[in-house]
Protein backbone atom coordinates (compact mmCIF):
# COMPACT_ATOMS: atom_id res chain seq x y z
CA UNK A 1 0.00 0.00 0.00
CA UNK A 2 2.92 2.44 0.97
CA UNK A 3 4.23 2.41 -3.07
CA UNK A 4 0.84 3.11 -4.17
CA UNK A 5 0.60 6.68 -1.73
CA UNK A 6 3.98 7.27 -3.37
CA UNK A 7 2.36 6.45 -6.47
CA UNK A 8 -0.33 9.33 -5.87
CA UNK A 9 2.12 11.61 -4.06
CA UNK A 10 4.58 11.88 -7.39
CA UNK A 11 1.52 11.96 -10.09
CA UNK A 12 0.02 14.76 -8.09
CA UNK A 13 2.70 16.93 -8.47
CA UNK A 14 3.52 16.44 -11.69
CA UNK A 15 -0.10 17.31 -12.39
CA UNK A 16 -0.06 20.50 -10.57
CA UNK A 17 3.16 21.95 -12.50
CA UNK A 18 2.93 23.85 -15.65
CA UNK A 19 1.88 22.18 -18.38
CA UNK A 20 2.84 21.75 -22.53
CA UNK A 21 1.98 19.55 -24.74
CA UNK A 22 4.42 16.66 -25.91
CA UNK A 23 4.62 15.21 -29.56
CA UNK A 24 6.09 12.05 -30.56
CA UNK A 25 8.61 11.25 -33.38
CA UNK A 26 7.61 8.77 -35.85
CA UNK A 27 8.90 5.10 -34.92
CA UNK A 28 11.01 5.11 -38.22
CA UNK A 29 14.86 5.03 -37.91
CA UNK A 30 15.22 7.71 -41.25
CA UNK A 31 13.76 9.92 -38.71
CA UNK A 32 15.96 8.91 -35.45
CA UNK A 33 18.83 8.95 -37.48
CA UNK A 34 18.64 12.52 -38.99
CA UNK A 35 17.74 13.82 -34.72
CA UNK A 36 20.98 11.75 -33.58
CA UNK A 37 23.06 13.59 -36.49
CA UNK A 38 21.52 16.62 -35.35
CA UNK A 39 22.62 16.31 -31.62
CA UNK A 40 26.05 14.76 -32.15
CA UNK A 41 27.22 16.92 -34.45
CA UNK A 42 26.43 19.93 -31.76
CA UNK A 43 28.02 18.05 -29.18
CA UNK A 44 25.00 17.70 -27.49
CA UNK A 45 23.59 14.55 -25.38
CA UNK A 46 19.84 13.23 -24.67
CA UNK A 47 17.91 10.16 -23.43
CA UNK A 48 17.43 8.54 -26.73
CA UNK A 49 17.23 4.81 -25.81
CA UNK A 50 13.10 4.61 -25.29
CA UNK A 51 11.20 4.78 -28.30
CA UNK A 52 9.17 6.29 -30.01
CA UNK A 53 11.03 9.42 -28.91
CA UNK A 54 8.48 11.99 -27.36
CA UNK A 55 9.53 15.55 -27.18
CA UNK A 56 8.25 18.48 -24.79
CA UNK A 57 6.69 21.15 -27.21
CA UNK A 58 8.63 24.24 -25.19
CA UNK A 59 12.28 22.32 -25.60
CA UNK A 60 12.24 20.79 -28.57
CA UNK A 61 9.86 21.86 -31.23
CA UNK A 62 12.71 23.87 -33.47
CA UNK A 63 14.60 20.72 -33.23
CA UNK A 64 11.78 18.45 -34.55
CA UNK A 65 10.63 21.26 -37.49
CA UNK A 66 14.27 22.16 -38.64
CA UNK A 67 15.95 18.57 -38.20
CA UNK A 68 13.03 16.48 -39.46
CA UNK A 69 11.15 18.63 -42.20
CA UNK A 70 13.94 21.60 -43.34
CA UNK A 71 13.08 24.20 -45.82
CA UNK A 72 16.45 23.89 -47.00
CA UNK A 73 18.05 25.58 -50.00
CA UNK A 74 18.29 22.41 -52.12
CA UNK A 75 14.35 21.82 -51.70
CA UNK A 76 12.43 23.88 -54.06
CA UNK A 77 9.49 25.96 -52.45
CA UNK A 78 6.70 25.15 -55.10
CA UNK A 79 4.28 28.03 -55.69
CA UNK A 80 1.19 26.40 -57.05
CA UNK A 81 -0.97 24.86 -54.43
CA UNK A 82 -0.96 21.20 -55.78
CA UNK A 83 2.97 21.24 -56.08
CA UNK A 84 3.75 22.14 -52.38
CA UNK A 85 1.34 19.76 -51.06
CA UNK A 86 2.95 16.97 -52.78
CA UNK A 87 6.66 17.86 -52.32
CA UNK A 88 6.62 20.17 -49.08
CA UNK A 89 3.85 20.00 -47.36
CA UNK A 90 1.60 17.82 -45.26
CA UNK A 91 -1.72 17.55 -47.07
CA UNK A 92 -3.92 18.41 -44.88
CA UNK A 93 -2.71 21.30 -42.63
CA UNK A 94 -5.30 23.18 -40.76
CA UNK A 95 -4.66 25.11 -37.60
CA UNK A 96 -7.08 26.90 -35.59
CA UNK A 97 -6.41 28.28 -32.02
CA UNK A 98 -5.28 25.74 -29.68
CA UNK A 99 -6.27 23.08 -32.14
CA UNK A 100 -4.00 21.64 -35.15
CA UNK A 101 -4.64 18.44 -37.58
CA UNK A 102 -2.56 17.16 -40.20
CA UNK A 103 -3.57 14.26 -42.65
CA UNK A 104 -1.08 12.71 -45.15
CA UNK A 105 -1.62 9.56 -47.72
CA UNK A 106 0.06 6.61 -46.98
CA UNK A 107 0.92 4.34 -50.28
CA UNK A 108 3.85 1.91 -50.99
CA UNK A 109 4.05 0.74 -54.73
CA UNK A 110 6.66 -1.75 -55.87
CA UNK A 111 7.62 -3.67 -57.63
CA UNK A 112 10.58 -6.43 -58.33
CA UNK A 113 11.87 -9.79 -59.64
CA UNK A 114 13.58 -12.43 -57.40
CA UNK A 115 15.73 -15.61 -58.55
CA UNK A 116 14.39 -18.15 -56.63
CA UNK A 117 11.14 -19.19 -58.08
CA UNK A 118 11.77 -16.60 -60.98
CA UNK A 119 8.96 -14.65 -60.19
CA UNK A 120 7.57 -11.66 -60.35
CA UNK A 121 6.76 -9.24 -56.69
CA UNK A 122 4.33 -6.65 -56.16
CA UNK A 123 3.18 -4.53 -52.99
CA UNK A 124 0.06 -2.67 -53.10
CA UNK A 125 -0.29 -0.50 -50.16
CA UNK A 126 -2.70 2.50 -49.29
CA UNK A 127 -3.49 4.15 -45.86
CA UNK A 128 -3.71 7.30 -44.33
CA UNK A 129 -1.85 9.07 -41.31
CA UNK A 130 -3.75 11.68 -38.90
CA UNK A 131 -1.93 13.29 -36.22
CA UNK A 132 -3.50 16.53 -33.98
CA UNK A 133 -2.81 18.59 -31.01
CA UNK A 134 -5.63 19.51 -28.92
CA UNK A 135 -5.10 22.42 -26.14
CA UNK A 136 -1.43 22.32 -24.56
CA UNK A 137 -2.20 19.08 -22.69
CA UNK A 138 -3.35 16.48 -25.56
CA UNK A 139 -2.00 14.85 -28.79
CA UNK A 140 -3.05 12.36 -31.04
CA UNK A 141 -2.08 10.22 -34.14
CA UNK A 142 -3.39 6.92 -36.10
CA UNK A 143 -2.10 5.23 -39.04
CA UNK A 144 -4.19 3.01 -41.00
CA UNK A 145 -2.90 0.36 -44.01
CA UNK A 146 -4.21 -1.71 -46.39
CA UNK A 147 -2.09 -4.22 -48.02
CA UNK A 148 -1.67 -6.49 -50.81
CA UNK A 149 1.56 -8.51 -52.67
CA UNK A 150 3.37 -11.14 -54.19
CA UNK A 151 6.59 -11.16 -52.28
CA UNK A 152 9.94 -13.06 -52.32
CA UNK A 153 10.38 -16.58 -51.37
CA UNK A 154 12.45 -16.25 -47.85
CA UNK A 155 8.97 -13.34 -47.08
CA UNK A 156 6.56 -15.70 -48.44
CA UNK A 157 8.57 -18.84 -46.39
CA UNK A 158 8.42 -17.35 -43.10
CA UNK A 159 4.83 -15.53 -43.28
CA UNK A 160 2.90 -19.36 -43.98
CA UNK A 161 4.85 -20.31 -41.42
CA UNK A 162 3.81 -18.03 -38.75
CA UNK A 163 0.59 -17.02 -40.29
CA UNK A 164 1.68 -13.57 -39.91
CA UNK A 165 3.28 -10.71 -42.29
CA UNK A 166 6.68 -10.10 -40.19
CA UNK A 167 5.33 -6.78 -38.01
CA UNK A 168 2.36 -6.31 -39.41
CA UNK A 169 -0.11 -9.04 -38.36
CA UNK A 170 -2.34 -11.58 -39.50
CA UNK A 171 -2.63 -12.24 -43.12
CA UNK A 172 -5.03 -13.78 -45.86
CA UNK A 173 -4.54 -15.78 -48.72
CA UNK A 174 -4.66 -13.77 -52.16
CA UNK A 175 -4.42 -14.25 -55.78
CA UNK A 176 -5.02 -18.58 -55.43
CA UNK A 177 -2.76 -18.10 -52.39
CA UNK A 178 -0.11 -16.26 -54.20
CA UNK A 179 0.07 -13.97 -52.27
CA UNK A 180 -1.35 -12.20 -48.66
CA UNK A 181 -3.96 -9.62 -48.24
CA UNK A 182 -3.53 -8.37 -44.65
CA UNK A 183 -4.77 -4.78 -42.60
CA UNK A 184 -2.48 -2.97 -40.33
CA UNK A 185 -3.19 0.17 -38.23
CA UNK A 186 -2.02 1.88 -34.80
CA UNK A 187 -2.20 4.76 -33.40
CA UNK A 188 -2.19 6.93 -29.31
CA UNK A 189 -3.62 9.47 -27.97
CA UNK A 190 -1.18 11.17 -25.23
CA UNK A 191 -1.70 13.62 -22.80
CA UNK A 192 1.14 15.72 -21.45
CA UNK A 193 0.00 17.11 -17.35
CA UNK A 194 3.48 18.60 -17.26
CA UNK A 195 6.94 19.15 -18.97
CA UNK A 196 7.29 16.37 -16.11
CA UNK A 197 4.92 13.66 -17.27
CA UNK A 198 3.67 12.37 -20.10
CA UNK A 199 0.56 9.70 -20.25
CA UNK A 200 0.39 7.45 -23.87
CA UNK A 201 -2.56 5.46 -24.70
CA UNK A 202 -1.62 3.05 -27.69
CA UNK A 203 -1.97 0.68 -29.91
CA UNK A 204 1.60 -0.01 -31.10
CA UNK A 205 4.94 -0.69 -30.65
CA UNK A 206 7.83 0.52 -28.70
CA UNK A 207 11.55 0.20 -29.07
CA UNK A 208 14.12 0.11 -25.92
CA UNK A 209 18.11 0.55 -27.35
CA UNK A 210 20.21 2.45 -29.11
CA UNK A 211 21.51 -0.12 -31.90
CA UNK A 212 19.25 -0.77 -35.11
CA UNK A 213 18.24 -4.49 -33.12
CA UNK A 214 17.26 -4.55 -29.44
CA UNK A 215 17.72 -7.21 -26.90
CA UNK A 216 14.82 -5.96 -24.22
CA UNK A 217 12.02 -4.75 -26.27
CA UNK A 218 12.52 -4.27 -30.00
CA UNK A 219 9.54 -2.95 -33.53
CA UNK A 220 10.01 -6.14 -35.40
CA UNK A 221 6.90 -7.93 -34.25
CA UNK A 222 3.06 -7.00 -34.46
CA UNK A 223 1.25 -3.94 -32.48
CA UNK A 224 -0.51 -4.03 -29.32
CA UNK A 225 -2.57 -2.57 -27.00
CA UNK A 226 -0.58 -0.22 -24.06
CA UNK A 227 -0.55 2.54 -21.33
CA UNK A 228 2.89 3.89 -21.21
CA UNK A 229 3.65 6.79 -17.76
CA UNK A 230 6.84 8.93 -18.91
CA UNK A 231 8.45 10.88 -16.05
CA UNK A 232 11.06 13.39 -17.21
CA UNK A 233 13.29 14.70 -14.55
CA UNK A 234 16.53 16.89 -15.80
CA UNK A 235 18.69 14.29 -16.93
CA UNK A 236 16.53 11.12 -15.57
CA UNK A 237 13.67 9.29 -17.60
CA UNK A 238 11.35 6.85 -16.10
CA UNK A 239 9.22 4.75 -18.09
CA UNK A 240 6.53 2.14 -16.55
CA UNK A 241 4.46 0.33 -19.76
CA UNK A 242 1.48 -1.92 -19.43
CA UNK A 243 1.21 -4.21 -22.35
CA UNK A 244 -1.34 -6.84 -23.50
CA UNK A 245 0.25 -9.30 -26.18
CA UNK A 246 -1.02 -12.48 -27.73
CA UNK A 247 -0.12 -15.70 -28.21
CA UNK A 248 -1.57 -17.58 -31.40
CA UNK A 249 0.22 -20.72 -30.23
CA UNK A 250 -2.34 -21.55 -27.48
CA UNK A 251 -6.04 -21.52 -28.97
CA UNK A 252 -8.59 -19.37 -26.39
CA UNK A 253 -12.18 -20.63 -26.32
CA UNK A 254 -13.14 -16.52 -25.52
CA UNK A 255 -10.49 -14.99 -27.69
CA UNK A 256 -9.48 -17.28 -30.30
CA UNK A 257 -6.05 -16.86 -28.98
CA UNK A 258 -4.79 -17.00 -25.28
CA UNK A 259 -3.99 -13.43 -24.26
CA UNK A 260 -1.10 -12.21 -21.60
CA UNK A 261 0.00 -9.18 -19.96
CA UNK A 262 3.49 -7.74 -18.76
CA UNK A 263 4.49 -4.81 -17.17
CA UNK A 264 7.67 -3.11 -17.90
CA UNK A 265 10.00 -0.91 -16.33
CA UNK A 266 13.02 1.75 -17.69
CA UNK A 267 14.51 4.02 -15.98
CA UNK A 268 17.51 6.36 -17.69
CA UNK A 269 19.96 8.23 -16.27
CA UNK A 270 22.31 10.96 -17.89
CA UNK A 271 25.79 10.89 -16.14
CA UNK A 272 28.65 13.58 -16.65
CA UNK A 273 26.87 14.68 -19.90
CA UNK A 274 28.14 11.97 -22.18
CA UNK A 275 27.23 8.29 -20.59
CA UNK A 276 23.49 7.08 -20.02
CA UNK A 277 22.92 4.15 -18.50
CA UNK A 278 20.02 2.56 -18.21
CA UNK A 279 17.79 -0.57 -16.43
CA UNK A 280 15.19 -2.47 -17.51
CA UNK A 281 12.66 -5.09 -15.93
CA UNK A 282 9.93 -7.20 -16.83
CA UNK A 283 7.00 -9.65 -15.71
CA UNK A 284 4.89 -11.86 -18.19
CA UNK A 285 2.02 -13.44 -17.12
CA UNK A 286 -0.82 -15.51 -18.57
CA UNK A 287 -4.62 -13.50 -18.76
CA UNK A 288 -5.91 -17.17 -17.70
CA UNK A 289 -3.35 -19.65 -15.89
CA UNK A 290 -4.18 -23.20 -15.56
CA UNK A 291 -6.73 -22.76 -12.74
CA UNK A 292 -8.69 -19.81 -13.05
CA UNK A 293 -9.51 -16.89 -14.81
CA UNK A 294 -6.86 -13.79 -13.59
CA UNK A 295 -6.80 -10.93 -16.29
CA UNK A 296 -4.20 -7.86 -15.17
CA UNK A 297 -2.71 -8.59 -12.33
CA UNK A 298 -2.57 -5.74 -10.14
CA UNK A 299 0.41 -6.94 -7.90
CA UNK A 300 2.37 -5.54 -11.46
CA UNK A 301 0.14 -2.18 -11.14
CA UNK A 302 3.83 -1.81 -8.50
CA UNK A 303 5.75 1.88 -10.44
CA UNK A 304 8.74 0.98 -8.22
CA UNK A 305 11.33 -0.28 -10.26
CA UNK A 306 12.54 -4.24 -9.45
CA UNK A 307 9.59 -6.33 -10.25
CA UNK A 308 11.62 -9.87 -9.13
CA UNK A 309 10.86 -9.29 -5.63
CA UNK A 310 6.87 -8.77 -6.26
CA UNK A 311 7.21 -12.01 -7.82
CA UNK A 312 9.14 -13.46 -5.39
CA UNK A 313 6.65 -12.28 -2.86
CA UNK A 314 3.64 -14.52 -4.03
CA UNK A 315 5.50 -17.43 -5.37
CA UNK A 316 4.60 -16.77 -8.76
CA UNK A 317 5.36 -18.74 -11.45
CA UNK A 318 5.32 -15.45 -14.00
CA UNK A 319 8.25 -14.89 -16.52
CA UNK A 320 10.53 -12.25 -14.96
CA UNK A 321 13.42 -10.43 -16.81
CA UNK A 322 16.01 -7.88 -16.32
CA UNK A 323 18.19 -6.19 -18.13
CA UNK A 324 20.29 -3.16 -18.71
CA UNK A 325 21.54 -0.78 -21.20
CA UNK A 326 24.76 2.02 -22.01
CA UNK A 327 25.42 4.63 -24.72
CA UNK A 328 28.73 6.56 -24.05
CA UNK A 329 29.02 9.75 -26.77
CA UNK A 330 32.56 9.34 -27.64
CA UNK A 331 33.18 12.89 -29.13
CA UNK A 332 30.92 14.74 -32.15
CA UNK A 333 30.92 11.94 -34.22
CA UNK A 334 30.66 7.77 -32.29
CA UNK A 335 28.50 6.78 -29.68
CA UNK A 336 29.53 3.20 -28.06
CA UNK A 337 26.51 1.34 -26.85
CA UNK A 338 25.35 -1.97 -25.64
CA UNK A 339 22.50 -4.09 -24.14
CA UNK A 340 22.34 -6.67 -21.28
CA UNK A 341 19.48 -9.22 -20.81
CA UNK A 342 19.21 -11.86 -18.25
CA UNK A 343 16.28 -14.00 -18.37
CA UNK A 344 17.64 -17.08 -15.97
CA UNK A 345 21.19 -17.58 -14.93
CA UNK A 346 23.11 -19.01 -11.93
CA UNK A 347 26.55 -17.67 -10.73
CA UNK A 348 28.03 -21.12 -10.08
CA UNK A 349 26.83 -22.40 -13.23
CA UNK A 350 28.44 -19.46 -15.19
CA UNK A 351 31.66 -19.61 -13.64
CA UNK A 352 31.85 -23.15 -14.32
CA UNK A 353 30.93 -22.38 -17.83
CA UNK A 354 29.52 -25.99 -18.53
CA UNK A 355 26.36 -24.65 -20.77
CA UNK A 356 23.62 -25.31 -18.17
CA UNK A 357 20.49 -24.76 -19.90
CA UNK A 358 18.93 -22.12 -17.79
CA UNK A 359 22.16 -19.71 -18.18
CA UNK A 360 19.52 -17.92 -20.46
CA UNK A 361 21.20 -14.33 -21.62
CA UNK A 362 21.70 -11.89 -24.51
CA UNK A 363 23.85 -9.08 -25.05
CA UNK A 364 24.58 -6.39 -27.60
CA UNK A 365 27.66 -4.15 -28.65
CA UNK A 366 28.14 -1.34 -31.49
CA UNK A 367 29.56 1.86 -32.71
CA UNK A 368 27.60 4.25 -34.80
CA UNK A 369 28.80 7.18 -36.24
CA UNK A 370 27.90 10.42 -37.77
CA UNK A 371 29.33 12.74 -40.08
CA UNK A 372 32.26 10.80 -41.09
CA UNK A 373 35.82 11.18 -43.00
CA UNK A 374 34.27 15.03 -42.47
CA UNK A 375 31.88 14.09 -44.90
CA UNK A 376 28.40 15.54 -43.88
CA UNK A 377 25.40 12.92 -43.63
CA UNK A 378 28.05 10.18 -44.40
CA UNK A 379 26.92 7.50 -41.22
CA UNK A 380 27.44 3.91 -40.68
CA UNK A 381 27.04 1.50 -37.56
CA UNK A 382 28.45 -1.74 -36.50
CA UNK A 383 26.77 -3.93 -34.18
CA UNK A 384 26.91 -7.26 -32.71
CA UNK A 385 24.23 -9.11 -31.09
CA UNK A 386 24.14 -12.96 -29.75
CA UNK A 387 21.69 -14.38 -27.53
CA UNK A 388 21.96 -18.03 -26.03
CA UNK A 389 20.00 -20.67 -26.51
CA UNK A 390 16.59 -20.94 -24.83
CA UNK A 391 16.73 -16.94 -24.18
CA UNK A 392 13.60 -15.61 -23.77
CA UNK A 393 11.47 -19.01 -23.62
CA UNK A 394 9.60 -20.19 -20.57
CA UNK A 395 7.54 -23.15 -19.46
CA UNK A 396 4.83 -22.50 -22.06
CA UNK A 397 4.22 -21.38 -24.88
CA UNK A 398 1.99 -18.46 -23.53
CA UNK A 399 4.81 -17.07 -21.00
CA UNK A 400 7.47 -16.75 -23.59
CA UNK A 401 8.67 -13.28 -24.43
CA UNK A 402 6.96 -13.07 -27.81
CA UNK A 403 3.63 -11.65 -29.54
CA UNK A 404 1.64 -12.72 -32.65
CA UNK A 405 4.24 -15.41 -33.50
CA UNK A 406 7.23 -13.33 -33.37
CA UNK A 407 9.80 -12.92 -30.81
CA UNK A 408 9.41 -9.41 -28.72
CA UNK A 409 12.85 -9.00 -28.84
CA UNK A 410 15.56 -9.81 -31.33
CA UNK A 411 13.58 -11.13 -34.57
CA UNK A 412 15.93 -14.28 -34.88
CA UNK A 413 14.77 -15.54 -31.47
CA UNK A 414 17.72 -17.28 -29.43
CA UNK A 415 20.81 -19.37 -29.96
CA UNK A 416 22.39 -17.08 -32.73
CA UNK A 417 25.01 -14.56 -33.11
CA UNK A 418 24.78 -12.24 -35.86
CA UNK A 419 27.37 -8.64 -36.97
CA UNK A 420 25.63 -6.09 -38.45
CA UNK A 421 26.97 -3.44 -40.56
CA UNK A 422 24.75 -0.09 -41.87
CA UNK A 423 25.71 3.16 -43.61
CA UNK A 424 24.25 5.62 -45.51
CA UNK A 425 25.65 8.91 -47.49
CA UNK A 426 22.79 11.75 -47.98
CA UNK A 427 23.26 14.70 -50.50
CA UNK A 428 20.35 16.64 -51.03
CA UNK A 429 17.44 15.15 -52.06
CA UNK A 430 19.53 12.06 -52.79
CA UNK A 431 20.32 8.84 -50.08
CA UNK A 432 22.42 6.01 -51.01
CA UNK A 433 21.94 3.32 -48.20
CA UNK A 434 24.05 -0.56 -47.91
CA UNK A 435 23.17 -2.92 -45.03
CA UNK A 436 24.93 -6.81 -44.72
CA UNK A 437 23.79 -9.22 -41.89
CA UNK A 438 25.69 -11.82 -41.13
CA UNK A 439 24.58 -14.13 -38.41
CA UNK A 440 25.27 -18.31 -37.29
CA UNK A 441 22.10 -19.98 -35.34
CA UNK A 442 21.09 -23.78 -34.20
CA UNK A 443 17.91 -24.48 -36.22
CA UNK A 444 15.76 -27.02 -34.51
CA UNK A 445 16.11 -30.73 -36.09
CA UNK A 446 14.86 -34.43 -35.22
CA UNK A 447 11.99 -32.96 -33.73
CA UNK A 448 14.22 -31.75 -31.00
CA UNK A 449 14.04 -28.08 -29.02
CA UNK A 450 18.16 -26.75 -29.82
CA UNK A 451 17.20 -22.78 -28.22
CA UNK A 452 16.33 -21.29 -31.23
CA UNK A 453 12.47 -20.91 -30.87
CA UNK A 454 10.95 -19.25 -28.15
CA UNK A 455 7.43 -20.71 -28.23
CA UNK A 456 8.49 -24.22 -27.19
CA UNK A 457 9.13 -25.05 -23.63
CA UNK A 458 12.41 -24.83 -21.71
CA UNK A 459 11.32 -28.34 -20.30
CA UNK A 460 12.45 -29.58 -24.03
CA UNK A 461 15.83 -28.42 -23.80
CA UNK A 462 17.68 -31.06 -25.21
CA UNK A 463 20.32 -31.37 -22.88
CA UNK A 464 21.33 -30.24 -19.12
CA UNK A 465 24.84 -28.98 -19.72
CA UNK A 466 27.11 -28.17 -22.55
CA UNK A 467 24.84 -26.10 -24.74
CA UNK A 468 26.16 -23.75 -26.90
CA UNK A 469 25.49 -21.46 -29.23
CA UNK A 470 25.09 -22.81 -32.87
CA UNK A 471 24.02 -25.93 -31.63
CA UNK A 472 20.87 -27.93 -33.47
CA UNK A 473 21.12 -27.69 -37.14
CA UNK A 474 24.20 -24.48 -37.12
CA UNK A 475 22.79 -22.11 -40.07
CA UNK A 476 24.92 -19.59 -41.74
CA UNK A 477 23.06 -16.49 -43.10
CA UNK A 478 24.48 -13.83 -44.66
CA UNK A 479 21.60 -10.92 -45.99
CA UNK A 480 23.29 -7.98 -48.60
CA UNK A 481 20.68 -4.82 -49.12
CA UNK A 482 21.78 -1.77 -51.03
CA UNK A 483 19.52 0.96 -52.10
CA UNK A 484 19.44 4.18 -53.70
CA UNK A 485 16.39 6.58 -53.22
CA UNK A 486 15.27 10.15 -54.12
CA UNK A 487 13.17 11.89 -51.17
CA UNK A 488 10.04 13.49 -52.44
CA UNK A 489 8.57 15.28 -49.54
CA UNK A 490 10.39 15.10 -45.75
CA UNK A 491 6.70 15.16 -43.36
CA UNK A 492 5.86 11.67 -44.92
CA UNK A 493 9.09 10.62 -45.70
CA UNK A 494 8.14 9.96 -49.32
CA UNK A 495 10.73 8.75 -51.94
CA UNK A 496 11.31 7.00 -54.95
CA UNK A 497 13.73 3.69 -54.34
CA UNK A 498 15.20 1.00 -56.20
CA UNK A 499 17.83 -1.22 -54.67
CA UNK A 500 18.72 -5.08 -54.87
CA UNK A 501 18.94 -7.80 -52.18
CA UNK A 502 21.28 -11.24 -51.70
CA UNK A 503 20.12 -13.21 -49.32
CA UNK A 504 22.36 -17.10 -48.70
CA UNK A 505 21.19 -18.84 -45.85
CA UNK A 506 22.78 -22.47 -45.91
CA UNK A 507 23.65 -25.37 -43.83
CA UNK A 508 24.20 -29.00 -43.99
CA UNK A 509 20.60 -29.96 -45.46
CA UNK A 510 20.01 -26.82 -47.36
CA UNK A 511 22.01 -23.97 -49.53
CA UNK A 512 18.70 -21.38 -50.53
CA UNK A 513 20.38 -17.94 -52.49
CA UNK A 514 18.45 -15.48 -53.52
CA UNK A 515 18.37 -12.43 -55.28
CA UNK A 516 15.88 -9.92 -55.90
CA UNK A 517 15.69 -6.53 -57.26
CA UNK A 518 12.81 -4.08 -56.16
CA UNK A 519 11.64 -0.71 -56.82
CA UNK A 520 8.61 1.62 -56.17
CA UNK A 521 7.64 4.65 -54.60
CA UNK A 522 6.38 5.12 -51.09
CA UNK A 523 5.85 6.67 -47.80
CA UNK A 524 7.99 5.95 -44.53
CA UNK A 525 6.88 5.96 -40.76
CA UNK A 526 7.28 2.89 -39.60
CA UNK A 527 10.43 -0.21 -39.70
CA UNK A 528 9.54 -3.21 -41.57
CA UNK A 529 12.52 -5.95 -40.82
CA UNK A 530 13.15 -8.82 -43.25
CA UNK A 531 16.75 -9.40 -42.67
CA UNK A 532 17.19 -12.16 -40.12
Amino acid sequence: MKNYRILITIFLAMLITKYGHAQYVPLDNTYHDRLMQYYQSHGRSFLSSMKPYLFQRDDSAAVLEQELYPDVAHIKYHERWILRKVFNENLVRYHTGDFRLTADPLFDFGAGRESVESKNTWKNTRGLAMTGVLGHSFSFSTEIYENQGIFPSYIDSITRAYAVMPGQGFVKSFRDGKGFDYFYSNGYLNYSPSKYADLTLGYGKNFIGDGYRSMLLSDASFNYPYFKVTANFSKIKYTVLYAQFMDRQTPDPTFGYARKWSTMHYLQALLWGRLSIGFFDAVIWEHNDTASYRGFDVQYLNPVILLRPVEESFRSPDNAMMGGTFNLRLNRNFNFYGQLFLDEFKLSHMLKNDGWWANKYGYQFGISGWNLLNIKSLNARIEYNQARPYTYSYMRSVESYSHFNQPLAHPMGANFREGVFMASYTTGNWMANIKTVFAVYGVDTAGKDFGKNVFRSYYDAVSELNNKIGQGLKTNLSVIDASVSYLLNRRTNMRIEFGITSRNEHNNHYDKQMFWIYGGIRTGLRNLYFDY
